[in-house]
Protein backbone atom coordinates (compact mmCIF):
# COMPACT_ATOMS: atom_id res chain seq x y z
CA UNK A 1 0.00 0.00 0.00
CA UNK A 2 2.77 1.95 -0.34
CA UNK A 3 1.52 4.12 -3.16
CA UNK A 4 -1.25 5.13 -1.36
CA UNK A 5 0.86 7.97 -0.21
CA UNK A 6 -0.52 11.43 -0.41
CA UNK A 7 2.16 13.98 -1.90
CA UNK A 8 -0.49 16.98 -1.17
CA UNK A 9 -2.59 16.30 1.95
CA UNK A 10 -3.73 19.90 2.15
CA UNK A 11 -5.84 19.78 -1.10
CA UNK A 12 -9.06 17.04 0.33
CA UNK A 13 -11.36 17.34 2.61
CA UNK A 14 -12.09 13.90 3.54
CA UNK A 15 -15.19 11.70 4.13
CA UNK A 16 -15.47 8.78 5.68
CA UNK A 17 -17.42 5.82 4.63
CA UNK A 18 -18.56 3.02 6.79
CA UNK A 19 -21.24 0.43 5.91
CA UNK A 20 -22.31 -3.04 7.95
CA UNK A 21 -25.27 -5.15 7.44
CA UNK A 22 -25.87 -9.10 8.08
CA UNK A 23 -24.43 -9.88 5.25
CA UNK A 24 -21.13 -8.86 5.94
CA UNK A 25 -20.31 -10.83 9.22
CA UNK A 26 -18.50 -13.41 7.65
CA UNK A 27 -17.17 -15.77 10.55
CA UNK A 28 -13.59 -15.11 12.11
CA UNK A 29 -13.14 -11.51 10.48
CA UNK A 30 -14.36 -8.82 11.99
CA UNK A 31 -16.61 -5.66 9.90
CA UNK A 32 -17.83 -4.43 12.66
CA UNK A 33 -18.51 -0.38 12.50
CA UNK A 34 -15.47 -0.10 15.11
CA UNK A 35 -12.96 -2.00 13.29
CA UNK A 36 -13.60 0.07 9.80
CA UNK A 37 -13.57 3.52 11.90
CA UNK A 38 -10.27 2.59 13.27
CA UNK A 39 -8.81 1.60 9.67
CA UNK A 40 -10.14 4.51 8.09
CA UNK A 41 -8.67 6.94 11.18
CA UNK A 42 -5.48 5.63 11.12
CA UNK A 43 -4.85 5.96 7.66
CA UNK A 44 -6.44 9.39 7.33
CA UNK A 45 -3.51 10.57 10.39
CA UNK A 46 -0.83 8.62 8.40
CA UNK A 47 -1.31 10.95 5.57
CA UNK A 48 -2.32 13.93 7.75
CA UNK A 49 -5.65 14.38 6.00
CA UNK A 50 -8.35 16.95 7.16
CA UNK A 51 -11.50 14.70 7.73
CA UNK A 52 -14.67 16.52 7.55
CA UNK A 53 -17.19 13.74 8.53
CA UNK A 54 -18.03 10.38 9.17
CA UNK A 55 -20.75 8.65 7.32
CA UNK A 56 -22.20 5.35 8.71
CA UNK A 57 -24.85 2.91 7.50
CA UNK A 58 -25.08 0.35 10.11
CA UNK A 59 -27.72 -2.29 9.30
CA UNK A 60 -27.99 -1.21 5.45
CA UNK A 61 -27.32 -3.51 2.49
CA UNK A 62 -24.86 -2.88 0.16
CA UNK A 63 -27.13 -3.89 -2.54
CA UNK A 64 -28.68 -0.81 -1.96
CA UNK A 65 -27.59 3.01 -2.56
CA UNK A 66 -30.72 4.12 -0.83
CA UNK A 67 -28.94 4.18 2.38
CA UNK A 68 -29.58 7.45 4.62
CA UNK A 69 -25.74 8.66 5.19
CA UNK A 70 -24.53 7.98 1.82
CA UNK A 71 -27.29 10.13 0.30
CA UNK A 72 -26.23 12.64 3.08
CA UNK A 73 -22.22 12.12 2.10
CA UNK A 74 -23.99 12.63 -1.55
CA UNK A 75 -25.32 16.02 -0.67
CA UNK A 76 -21.92 16.88 1.31
CA UNK A 77 -20.24 16.27 -2.34
CA UNK A 78 -21.91 18.31 -4.70
CA UNK A 79 -22.32 21.28 -1.92
CA UNK A 80 -18.27 20.61 -2.61
CA UNK A 81 -17.70 20.25 1.32
CA UNK A 82 -15.75 17.06 0.49
CA UNK A 83 -13.74 15.95 -2.04
CA UNK A 84 -12.20 12.66 -1.03
CA UNK A 85 -13.72 9.34 -0.17
CA UNK A 86 -12.36 6.67 1.69
CA UNK A 87 -13.45 3.18 2.60
CA UNK A 88 -12.28 0.10 3.98
CA UNK A 89 -12.74 -1.90 0.93
CA UNK A 90 -14.87 -2.23 -2.03
CA UNK A 91 -17.86 -3.49 -0.56
CA UNK A 92 -18.29 -0.98 2.08
CA UNK A 93 -18.92 1.08 -1.10
CA UNK A 94 -21.30 -0.97 -2.30
CA UNK A 95 -22.34 -4.43 -3.63
CA UNK A 96 -24.10 -3.92 -6.75
CA UNK A 97 -21.27 -3.98 -9.50
CA UNK A 98 -23.36 -1.91 -11.48
CA UNK A 99 -24.17 0.99 -8.99
CA UNK A 100 -20.44 0.92 -7.32
CA UNK A 101 -18.85 1.73 -11.15
CA UNK A 102 -20.50 4.19 -11.93
CA UNK A 103 -19.76 6.17 -8.69
CA UNK A 104 -15.97 4.97 -9.16
CA UNK A 105 -15.99 5.46 -13.11
CA UNK A 106 -18.56 8.61 -13.82
CA UNK A 107 -20.46 10.21 -10.74
CA UNK A 108 -17.07 10.95 -8.15
CA UNK A 109 -14.62 11.92 -11.54
CA UNK A 110 -17.37 14.71 -12.48
CA UNK A 111 -17.56 16.23 -8.90
CA UNK A 112 -13.49 16.01 -8.96
CA UNK A 113 -13.94 13.31 -5.68
CA UNK A 114 -10.69 11.35 -5.27
CA UNK A 115 -11.63 7.78 -4.20
CA UNK A 116 -9.96 5.63 -2.01
CA UNK A 117 -10.23 1.69 -0.82
CA UNK A 118 -7.88 0.99 1.52
CA UNK A 119 -7.42 -2.86 1.87
CA UNK A 120 -7.96 -3.22 -2.17
CA UNK A 121 -5.16 -0.72 -3.11
CA UNK A 122 -7.82 1.63 -4.91
CA UNK A 123 -6.57 4.97 -5.73
CA UNK A 124 -8.67 7.42 -8.53
CA UNK A 125 -6.32 10.06 -8.04
CA UNK A 126 -3.17 7.80 -9.22
CA UNK A 127 -2.66 5.61 -12.55
CA UNK A 128 -2.39 1.79 -10.90
CA UNK A 129 -2.82 -1.45 -12.36
CA UNK A 130 -5.18 -2.39 -8.91
CA UNK A 131 -7.61 0.75 -10.07
CA UNK A 132 -8.16 -1.97 -13.65
CA UNK A 133 -9.45 -4.66 -12.06
CA UNK A 134 -12.07 -2.99 -9.90
CA UNK A 135 -15.01 -3.70 -11.95
CA UNK A 136 -13.72 -7.45 -11.64
CA UNK A 137 -13.41 -7.11 -7.67
CA UNK A 138 -16.99 -4.92 -7.60
CA UNK A 139 -18.49 -8.08 -9.92
CA UNK A 140 -17.42 -10.44 -7.15
CA UNK A 141 -18.47 -8.26 -3.89
CA UNK A 142 -21.90 -8.74 -5.99
CA UNK A 143 -21.79 -12.17 -6.43
CA UNK A 144 -21.22 -12.61 -2.81
CA UNK A 145 -24.76 -10.48 -2.12
CA UNK A 146 -26.54 -12.93 -4.65
CA UNK A 147 -24.84 -15.63 -3.10
CA UNK A 148 -26.21 -14.47 0.54
CA UNK A 149 -29.44 -13.66 -0.70
CA UNK A 150 -29.73 -17.38 -2.14
CA UNK A 151 -28.90 -19.14 1.14
CA UNK A 152 -31.42 -17.08 3.21
CA UNK A 153 -34.11 -17.78 0.80
CA UNK A 154 -33.57 -21.16 1.15
CA UNK A 155 -33.86 -20.95 4.60
CA UNK A 156 -37.00 -19.06 4.46
CA UNK A 157 -38.92 -21.24 1.94
CA UNK A 158 -37.56 -24.58 4.61
CA UNK A 159 -39.43 -22.70 7.06
CA UNK A 160 -42.29 -21.88 5.54
CA UNK A 161 -42.61 -25.79 3.93
CA UNK A 162 -41.96 -26.90 7.87
CA UNK A 163 -45.41 -24.59 8.91
CA UNK A 164 -43.15 -22.22 10.98
CA UNK A 165 -43.67 -18.56 11.15
CA UNK A 166 -41.35 -16.45 9.49
CA UNK A 167 -43.18 -12.62 8.93
CA UNK A 168 -42.06 -9.76 11.98
CA UNK A 169 -45.68 -9.10 12.78
CA UNK A 170 -48.06 -11.71 13.18
CA UNK A 171 -51.34 -12.12 11.06
CA UNK A 172 -53.90 -9.72 12.66
CA UNK A 173 -56.10 -12.32 15.70
CA UNK A 174 -52.29 -13.66 16.90
CA UNK A 175 -49.23 -12.80 18.10
CA UNK A 176 -45.74 -13.91 18.22
CA UNK A 177 -45.33 -17.05 20.94
CA UNK A 178 -43.05 -15.70 23.53
CA UNK A 179 -41.93 -19.34 24.74
CA UNK A 180 -41.41 -21.14 20.90
CA UNK A 181 -40.00 -19.23 17.88
CA UNK A 182 -41.53 -19.16 14.51
CA UNK A 183 -45.05 -19.85 16.13
CA UNK A 184 -48.09 -17.84 16.48
CA UNK A 185 -50.46 -17.95 19.26
CA UNK A 186 -53.93 -16.40 19.69
CA UNK A 187 -54.33 -12.65 20.52
CA UNK A 188 -56.79 -12.58 22.93
CA UNK A 189 -57.32 -8.73 22.86
CA UNK A 190 -57.90 -8.70 18.94
CA UNK A 191 -59.69 -11.91 18.58
CA UNK A 192 -63.36 -10.61 19.64
CA UNK A 193 -63.22 -8.93 16.42
CA UNK A 194 -61.99 -11.81 14.12
CA UNK A 195 -65.21 -13.44 15.24
CA UNK A 196 -67.30 -10.18 14.89
CA UNK A 197 -66.40 -9.87 11.44
CA UNK A 198 -67.02 -14.03 10.75
CA UNK A 199 -70.37 -14.03 12.61
CA UNK A 200 -71.33 -10.71 10.71
CA UNK A 201 -70.42 -12.14 7.28
CA UNK A 202 -72.32 -15.69 7.85
CA UNK A 203 -75.62 -13.79 8.83
CA UNK A 204 -75.48 -11.84 5.86
CA UNK A 205 -73.79 -8.61 6.27
CA UNK A 206 -71.83 -6.94 3.10
CA UNK A 207 -68.14 -6.93 3.73
CA UNK A 208 -68.87 -2.44 3.29
CA UNK A 209 -71.71 -2.70 5.99
CA UNK A 210 -69.26 -4.68 8.67
CA UNK A 211 -66.61 -2.09 7.64
CA UNK A 212 -68.79 0.55 8.02
CA UNK A 213 -70.05 -0.63 11.50
CA UNK A 214 -66.64 -1.58 12.74
CA UNK A 215 -65.76 2.68 12.27
CA UNK A 216 -69.13 3.75 13.88
CA UNK A 217 -68.24 1.42 17.24
CA UNK A 218 -64.51 3.10 16.95
CA UNK A 219 -63.07 -0.43 16.44
CA UNK A 220 -59.29 0.50 15.71
CA UNK A 221 -58.21 -0.86 12.54
CA UNK A 222 -55.46 -3.50 12.33
CA UNK A 223 -52.50 -1.18 11.32
CA UNK A 224 -53.96 0.90 14.40
CA UNK A 225 -53.97 -1.71 16.44
CA UNK A 226 -50.93 -3.16 15.60
CA UNK A 227 -49.16 0.46 16.67
CA UNK A 228 -50.61 0.07 19.67
CA UNK A 229 -49.09 -2.67 20.48
CA UNK A 230 -45.59 -1.32 19.50
CA UNK A 231 -45.04 -2.55 16.19
CA UNK A 232 -43.94 -0.73 12.94
CA UNK A 233 -46.10 -0.71 10.23
CA UNK A 234 -45.61 0.64 7.07
CA UNK A 235 -48.67 2.11 5.94
CA UNK A 236 -51.55 3.30 8.83
CA UNK A 237 -54.89 3.30 7.95
CA UNK A 238 -57.08 5.00 9.81
CA UNK A 239 -60.80 3.45 8.61
CA UNK A 240 -62.46 0.17 7.75
CA UNK A 241 -62.89 -0.50 4.54
CA UNK A 242 -64.76 -2.86 2.43
CA UNK A 243 -60.79 -5.09 0.64
CA UNK A 244 -59.40 -4.96 4.65
CA UNK A 245 -62.52 -6.77 5.71
CA UNK A 246 -62.52 -9.43 2.52
CA UNK A 247 -58.89 -10.14 3.06
CA UNK A 248 -59.60 -11.13 6.99
CA UNK A 249 -62.31 -13.24 5.55
CA UNK A 250 -60.80 -14.48 2.81
CA UNK A 251 -57.40 -15.88 5.19
CA UNK A 252 -57.16 -19.45 6.17
CA UNK A 253 -54.94 -18.63 9.03
CA UNK A 254 -58.23 -18.34 11.01
CA UNK A 255 -58.96 -22.11 10.97
CA UNK A 256 -55.19 -23.37 12.10
CA UNK A 257 -53.23 -22.99 8.77
CA UNK A 258 -50.35 -21.45 7.85
CA UNK A 259 -50.47 -18.95 5.02
CA UNK A 260 -47.08 -17.23 3.73
CA UNK A 261 -45.48 -16.65 0.39
CA UNK A 262 -47.67 -14.48 -1.11
CA UNK A 263 -45.58 -12.37 -2.51
CA UNK A 264 -42.14 -12.32 -3.21
CA UNK A 265 -38.58 -9.27 -4.21
CA UNK A 266 -38.29 -9.18 -7.97
CA UNK A 267 -34.57 -9.85 -7.28
CA UNK A 268 -31.99 -9.77 -4.46
CA UNK A 269 -31.25 -5.72 -5.27
CA UNK A 270 -34.55 -4.60 -5.55
CA UNK A 271 -36.99 -4.10 -2.41
CA UNK A 272 -40.29 -4.14 -4.48
CA UNK A 273 -42.80 -7.42 -3.69
CA UNK A 274 -45.28 -8.64 -6.70
CA UNK A 275 -47.67 -10.47 -5.99
CA UNK A 276 -48.14 -14.40 -6.44
CA UNK A 277 -51.09 -16.49 -7.87
CA UNK A 278 -53.27 -18.47 -4.82
CA UNK A 279 -51.54 -21.53 -6.33
CA UNK A 280 -48.00 -21.27 -5.36
CA UNK A 281 -48.86 -19.92 -1.71
CA UNK A 282 -46.96 -21.77 1.09
CA UNK A 283 -50.29 -23.23 3.21
CA UNK A 284 -49.52 -25.68 5.91
CA UNK A 285 -52.12 -27.38 8.14
CA UNK A 286 -53.22 -26.87 11.42
CA UNK A 287 -50.47 -25.69 12.25
CA UNK A 288 -51.53 -23.14 15.64
CA UNK A 289 -54.71 -22.67 17.31
CA UNK A 290 -57.84 -21.68 15.08
CA UNK A 291 -59.94 -19.15 16.27
CA UNK A 292 -62.42 -19.89 13.69
CA UNK A 293 -64.06 -23.01 13.32
CA UNK A 294 -64.20 -24.65 9.39
CA UNK A 295 -67.92 -25.02 8.73
CA UNK A 296 -68.57 -20.84 9.51
CA UNK A 297 -65.23 -20.00 7.53
CA UNK A 298 -66.19 -22.10 4.15
CA UNK A 299 -69.72 -20.64 4.33
CA UNK A 300 -68.59 -17.30 4.75
CA UNK A 301 -66.23 -18.06 1.31
CA UNK A 302 -69.00 -19.21 -0.26
CA UNK A 303 -71.35 -16.35 0.13
CA UNK A 304 -68.01 -13.92 -0.60
CA UNK A 305 -67.51 -16.08 -3.82
CA UNK A 306 -71.53 -15.66 -4.74
CA UNK A 307 -71.23 -11.51 -4.90
CA UNK A 308 -68.75 -11.60 -6.78
CA UNK A 309 -69.71 -13.94 -9.82
CA UNK A 310 -72.76 -12.30 -9.76
CA UNK A 311 -71.24 -8.40 -9.94
CA UNK A 312 -72.35 -6.58 -13.10
CA UNK A 313 -69.33 -5.79 -15.43
CA UNK A 314 -68.08 -1.70 -15.03
CA UNK A 315 -69.46 0.57 -17.53
CA UNK A 316 -66.62 1.80 -20.19
CA UNK A 317 -66.78 5.69 -21.04
CA UNK A 318 -64.51 8.36 -22.14
CA UNK A 319 -64.05 10.16 -18.55
CA UNK A 320 -62.81 7.02 -16.94
CA UNK A 321 -59.68 7.42 -14.32
CA UNK A 322 -60.40 11.33 -14.84
CA UNK A 323 -62.51 12.54 -12.29
CA UNK A 324 -61.98 13.22 -9.11
CA UNK A 325 -64.32 14.46 -5.88
CA UNK A 326 -63.34 18.22 -5.77
CA UNK A 327 -64.06 17.70 -1.65
CA UNK A 328 -61.80 14.64 -1.09
CA UNK A 329 -60.03 14.39 -3.63
CA UNK A 330 -60.98 10.32 -4.33
CA UNK A 331 -61.61 9.12 -7.73
CA UNK A 332 -65.29 9.30 -8.75
CA UNK A 333 -67.65 6.23 -10.01
CA UNK A 334 -70.15 5.98 -12.74
CA UNK A 335 -73.23 4.08 -12.00
CA UNK A 336 -76.33 4.02 -13.98
CA UNK A 337 -80.30 5.17 -13.37
CA UNK A 338 -83.16 3.89 -14.94
CA UNK A 339 -85.17 6.90 -16.44
CA UNK A 340 -88.32 7.61 -18.35
CA UNK A 341 -85.75 8.25 -21.16
CA UNK A 342 -83.68 5.22 -20.86
CA UNK A 343 -80.24 4.62 -19.02
CA UNK A 344 -78.71 7.54 -17.76
CA UNK A 345 -75.20 7.28 -16.30
CA UNK A 346 -74.34 9.50 -13.13
CA UNK A 347 -70.91 10.49 -11.28
CA UNK A 348 -70.98 9.88 -7.68
CA UNK A 349 -68.60 10.01 -5.23
CA UNK A 350 -67.04 6.64 -4.26
CA UNK A 351 -65.91 7.87 -0.51
CA UNK A 352 -69.87 8.79 -0.01
CA UNK A 353 -71.10 5.93 -1.56
CA UNK A 354 -68.82 3.44 0.48
CA UNK A 355 -69.18 5.83 3.95
CA UNK A 356 -72.98 7.39 3.44
CA UNK A 357 -73.62 7.02 7.39
CA UNK A 358 -70.38 8.45 8.45
CA UNK A 359 -70.65 11.65 6.85
CA UNK A 360 -66.84 11.52 5.39
CA UNK A 361 -68.26 13.79 2.32
CA UNK A 362 -71.15 15.17 0.50
CA UNK A 363 -73.28 13.16 -1.65
CA UNK A 364 -72.30 14.64 -5.33
CA UNK A 365 -74.79 13.92 -8.49
CA UNK A 366 -73.99 15.06 -11.78
CA UNK A 367 -75.10 13.58 -15.13
CA UNK A 368 -72.06 12.16 -17.10
CA UNK A 369 -72.96 13.41 -20.36
CA UNK A 370 -72.94 16.63 -18.67
CA UNK A 371 -69.41 16.61 -17.29
CA UNK A 372 -68.33 15.16 -21.19
CA UNK A 373 -70.02 18.08 -22.30
CA UNK A 374 -68.06 20.69 -20.86
CA UNK A 375 -65.01 18.98 -20.82
CA UNK A 376 -65.01 18.80 -24.54
CA UNK A 377 -66.26 22.33 -24.30
CA UNK A 378 -63.04 23.34 -22.64
CA UNK A 379 -60.34 21.40 -24.46
CA UNK A 380 -61.94 21.93 -27.89
CA UNK A 381 -61.58 25.99 -26.78
CA UNK A 382 -57.64 25.78 -25.92
CA UNK A 383 -57.15 23.55 -29.47
CA UNK A 384 -59.14 27.01 -30.97
CA UNK A 385 -56.74 29.13 -29.37
CA UNK A 386 -53.55 27.28 -30.28
CA UNK A 387 -54.17 27.74 -33.65
CA UNK A 388 -54.23 31.29 -33.60
CA UNK A 389 -50.28 31.77 -33.15
CA UNK A 390 -51.07 35.67 -32.38
CA UNK A 391 -53.11 34.85 -29.22
CA UNK A 392 -50.33 31.52 -28.47
CA UNK A 393 -47.65 34.55 -28.17
CA UNK A 394 -49.56 36.93 -25.79
CA UNK A 395 -50.52 34.47 -23.68
CA UNK A 396 -47.01 33.23 -23.15
CA UNK A 397 -45.54 36.60 -22.48
CA UNK A 398 -48.49 37.31 -20.03
CA UNK A 399 -47.34 33.78 -18.36
CA UNK A 400 -43.36 35.38 -18.10
CA UNK A 401 -44.69 37.97 -16.80
CA UNK A 402 -46.77 36.57 -13.93
CA UNK A 403 -43.77 34.58 -12.91
CA UNK A 404 -41.45 37.18 -13.12
CA UNK A 405 -43.07 39.08 -9.95
CA UNK A 406 -43.91 35.93 -8.09
CA UNK A 407 -43.10 35.65 -4.54
CA UNK A 408 -41.32 32.69 -4.54
CA UNK A 409 -38.83 32.85 -6.94
CA UNK A 410 -38.40 36.71 -5.22
CA UNK A 411 -37.94 34.73 -2.22
CA UNK A 412 -35.20 32.47 -3.34
CA UNK A 413 -33.08 34.64 -5.19
CA UNK A 414 -32.55 37.13 -2.03
CA UNK A 415 -32.01 33.55 -0.11
CA UNK A 416 -28.84 32.91 -2.70
CA UNK A 417 -27.65 36.79 -1.94
CA UNK A 418 -27.91 36.24 1.44
CA UNK A 419 -26.01 33.42 1.38
CA UNK A 420 -23.72 35.09 -0.95
CA UNK A 421 -22.83 38.13 1.45
CA UNK A 422 -22.42 35.51 4.81
CA UNK A 423 -19.29 33.98 2.63
CA UNK A 424 -18.32 37.23 1.79
CA UNK A 425 -17.91 37.67 5.76
CA UNK A 426 -16.54 34.36 6.38
CA UNK A 427 -13.75 35.46 3.75
CA UNK A 428 -13.16 38.28 5.98
CA UNK A 429 -12.82 36.13 9.18
CA UNK A 430 -10.64 34.05 7.96
CA UNK A 431 -8.15 36.89 6.23
CA UNK A 432 -7.96 38.36 9.78
CA UNK A 433 -7.63 34.53 11.61
CA UNK A 434 -4.28 34.57 8.78
CA UNK A 435 -2.70 38.23 9.93
CA UNK A 436 -3.33 37.20 13.62
CA UNK A 437 -1.25 33.95 13.12
CA UNK A 438 -4.14 31.58 13.78
CA UNK A 439 -4.28 30.02 10.24
CA UNK A 440 -1.00 29.54 8.08
CA UNK A 441 -0.71 30.76 4.84
CA UNK A 442 -1.09 26.88 3.09
CA UNK A 443 -4.47 26.99 5.16
CA UNK A 444 -5.79 30.23 4.51
CA UNK A 445 -5.28 29.63 0.63
CA UNK A 446 -7.05 26.39 0.76
CA UNK A 447 -10.01 27.76 2.54
CA UNK A 448 -10.08 31.02 0.07
CA UNK A 449 -10.28 28.62 -2.79
CA UNK A 450 -12.94 26.89 -1.27
CA UNK A 451 -15.07 29.96 -0.50
CA UNK A 452 -14.02 31.58 -3.79
CA UNK A 453 -15.80 28.07 -5.81
CA UNK A 454 -18.95 27.99 -3.23
CA UNK A 455 -19.61 32.24 -4.04
CA UNK A 456 -18.75 31.35 -7.95
CA UNK A 457 -21.42 28.51 -7.87
CA UNK A 458 -24.28 30.56 -5.71
CA UNK A 459 -23.68 33.70 -8.38
CA UNK A 460 -24.02 30.91 -11.01
CA UNK A 461 -27.50 29.58 -9.43
CA UNK A 462 -28.55 33.22 -9.34
CA UNK A 463 -28.01 33.91 -13.01
CA UNK A 464 -29.78 30.72 -14.01
CA UNK A 465 -32.91 31.58 -11.65
CA UNK A 466 -33.40 34.59 -13.44
CA UNK A 467 -33.52 32.90 -16.79
CA UNK A 468 -34.93 29.56 -15.51
CA UNK A 469 -38.26 30.17 -15.28
CA UNK A 470 -38.64 32.41 -18.75
CA UNK A 471 -37.51 29.52 -20.81
CA UNK A 472 -39.21 26.56 -18.73
CA UNK A 473 -42.67 29.00 -19.15
CA UNK A 474 -41.50 29.09 -23.12
CA UNK A 475 -40.76 25.47 -23.48
CA UNK A 476 -43.58 24.10 -21.75
CA UNK A 477 -45.71 26.55 -24.10
CA UNK A 478 -44.46 25.03 -27.16
CA UNK A 479 -44.66 21.52 -26.07
CA UNK A 480 -48.47 22.15 -25.20
CA UNK A 481 -48.71 24.17 -28.47
CA UNK A 482 -47.36 20.72 -30.03
CA UNK A 483 -49.46 18.13 -28.74
CA UNK A 484 -52.41 20.77 -29.27
CA UNK A 485 -51.76 20.82 -33.10
CA UNK A 486 -51.56 17.67 -33.65
CA UNK A 487 -55.28 17.25 -32.66
CA UNK A 488 -56.28 20.46 -34.39
CA UNK A 489 -59.53 19.89 -36.91
CA UNK A 490 -60.93 17.55 -34.38
CA UNK A 491 -64.17 17.80 -33.89
CA UNK A 492 -65.16 16.22 -29.94
CA UNK A 493 -62.64 15.36 -27.37
CA UNK A 494 -61.14 11.52 -27.48
CA UNK A 495 -59.05 9.36 -25.04
CA UNK A 496 -55.95 9.84 -26.65
CA UNK A 497 -56.15 14.06 -26.00
CA UNK A 498 -57.26 13.50 -22.85
CA UNK A 499 -54.14 12.01 -22.03
CA UNK A 500 -51.60 14.25 -23.40
CA UNK A 501 -53.28 17.13 -21.99
CA UNK A 502 -55.42 16.44 -19.02
CA UNK A 503 -54.03 15.75 -15.01
CA UNK A 504 -57.42 14.93 -13.93
CA UNK A 505 -61.17 16.42 -13.70
CA UNK A 506 -63.07 17.65 -10.43
CA UNK A 507 -66.50 18.03 -9.68
CA UNK A 508 -68.19 19.20 -6.39
CA UNK A 509 -71.46 19.34 -4.39
CA UNK A 510 -72.81 22.45 -6.34
CA UNK A 511 -71.99 20.77 -9.56
CA UNK A 512 -69.12 22.74 -10.64
CA UNK A 513 -66.89 21.23 -12.65
CA UNK A 514 -62.90 21.80 -12.50
CA UNK A 515 -60.62 20.95 -15.60
CA UNK A 516 -56.77 20.19 -14.28
CA UNK A 517 -53.90 20.50 -17.37
CA UNK A 518 -50.70 19.12 -17.53
CA UNK A 519 -48.92 22.19 -18.63
CA UNK A 520 -49.85 24.84 -16.44
CA UNK A 521 -49.99 27.58 -19.39
CA UNK A 522 -52.94 25.83 -20.08
CA UNK A 523 -55.06 26.66 -16.73
CA UNK A 524 -56.35 29.96 -17.83
CA UNK A 525 -56.12 30.04 -22.05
Amino acid sequence: MDYLKIVNPMDYRVALYIRLSKEDEKPGESESITNQRSILTRFAESQRLYIVDEYVDDGISGTTFNRPDFQRMLNDIETKKINMVITKDLSRLGRDYIQTGFYIEKYFPENRVRYISILDNVDTGIDSSSNDITPFKSILNDMYAKDISAKIKSVKHNKQDLGLFIGGKAPFGYKCSEETTNKIVIDEDARPVVERLFREAKAGKSCRAIAQDLILDGVPTPSQYAISKGHKVAKVSNLWSDPRVREILLNEVYIGNMVQGRTKKINYKSKKYIKLPKEQWKVVENTHEHIIDKETFYKVQDMILTRKQTRVKTHDYLLKGFVHCHECGKKVGCSPRELAQGKVYYFRCATYIAYARLGLCTSHNIRMDTVEKAVNNKVMSILAKFSDKDNLIKVTKQKIEEKKHSISFENEIENYKTKLNKISLEVDNIYNDKLNGILSEDDFIRIYERKKEEKENLQKKITEMTTHIDNSIVNETELAEKIAMKFVGLKQVNRELLSALVEKIEIDKKKNIYVYFKFKSLENV
